[in-house]
């Protein structure tokens, strides 16, 4: 708080994990313009957060602000205080409580305000933050004439209707995270996706699988992800299946695929019987161009269970052109390999064999080549 009294000479604050009475305190002492200040985050613990009001920094921001993180925090003056954000280059609203909803055509319109903005980064705390209604788009869109990337976490109706409300032709970079759902209906996302996509086509994608999530990224770095937050392991694997069969032929550019566990969760639910494999199967009949698959280890019975679903006459439906298949830790031995192998025999006979190597994962670096099989499952 005595730091905080030097308003004049402070251009950097970061407040993380602040409670509700500290906070109450804090904006008592940040009651001035702050001239020097570029950098302010404020990240609250809890849900009980008391609101940031005109207190904080006089209401507006100040003249050389230019990267703004407020996480957890309701902040109804955002309207207000966005406006005199002109240098604004990064702009993080991260968990937003309901009580601090912003609701689609104001966000965008708030937006238009800010001429230097290029990394935008926003996202809800519960899926109660769907638009109540959603008007008709303007006929000119607000202008994010400078906005390259853009992250958003909350429903899938309110992305599509503030897509709908938002002009960005400078955009390289989309990361979107849905609340789980029973209809995806995401046009405007499959727009920009083939916006993203259209300047290099993305020929990398991974698939990572954790307890409550499933996201796949495309491009390395990334430029395109997508991440459903739900428990159940079929209902991830069906929305991902019907997310990407709308319109959203970006699967079928993919060259090389990973399937992976996320390394910070282990998976709760790979023995879970209302995994069908046919999910599976069902994702996999989208990526029509892979051409190099990569396994981590805790899934192969999952992938080779699917596998096992394909009969000689249908294998050619699932990976047509796939030449490799690279699986971590793979054993040549037990139930599993021998349904790998039928697979690979199946391919073999069908006049596209596929090569299967282990996939060594070291220090977040992938090598592979270690071993290979031949098509007939010799060594």
């Amino acid at each position: 708080m005595a730091a905080l009294e030097h308003y004049d000479r402070t251009c950097e604050i970061y407040i993380m994990n602040i409670n509700g009475s500290a906070l109450e305190k804090l904006a008592n002492v940040m009651n001035e313009s702050f001239p020097a200040l570029t950098d302010f985050t404020l990240w609250a613990t809890n849900e009980s957060a008391p609101v940031f009001t005109e207190r904080f920094l006089r209401g507006s921001a100040p003249p050389r602000l230019r990267s703004l993180n407020i996480r957890g925090v309701p902040f109804p003056t955002f309207p207000t205080f966005i406006l005199s954000a002109t240098h604004l280059v990064d702009l993080n609203l991260l968990d937003i409580p309901i009580p601090g909803h912003i609701p689609p055509d104001i966000m965008a319109t708030c937006l238009a305000a800010l001429p230097n903005l290029k990394h935008l980064t926003f996202g809800f705390r519960s899926p109660l933050s769907r638009p109540v209604q959603i008007s008709p788009p303007p006929l000119t869109p607000a202008a994010l004439s400078t906005l390259a990337h853009l992250s958003f976490s909350g429903a899938s109706e309110y992305l599509e209707d503030f897509l709908a409300r938002i002009d960005t032709p400078l955009i390289n970079r989309l990361v979107v995270a849905f609340f789980m759902d029973l209809i995806f209906d995401i046009l405007r996302l499959c727009g920009f996706a083939r916006r993203i996509e259209r300047s290099k086509p993305l020929k990398q994608a991974n698939i990572e699988f954790s307890g409550p999530v499933i996201k796949i990224t495309f491009g390395s770095p990334t430029r395109f992800a997508l991440e459903i937050r739900c428990e159940r392991p079929d209902w991830q694997l069906s929305s991902m299946v019907q997310v990407f069969s709308q319109q959203l032929p970006i699967l079928s550019h993919v060259e090389r695929l990973e399937l992976r566990e996320s390394p910070w969760e282990y998976i709760r639910w790979k023995d879970d019987p209302d995994l069908d494999s046919l999910l599976w199967l069902e994702l996999f009949h989208l990526f029509i161009a892979v051409q190099n698959l990569y396994v981590s280890e805790i899934l192969i019975p999952l992938v080779a269970a699917a596998f096992q679903k394909l009969t000689e006459g249908v294998t050619m439906e699932v990976f047509p052109v796939l030449r490799n298949l690279f699986l971590e830790g793979f054993q040549p031995s037990g139930p599993v390999y021998e349904t790998i192998k039928s697979f690979v025999a199946a391919r073999q006979s069908s006049g596209h064999p596929v090569a299967i190597q282990d996939w060594v994962r070291s220090h977040g670096q992938r090598t592979s080549l270690l071993r290979v099989i031949s098509g007939t499952g010799g060594s």
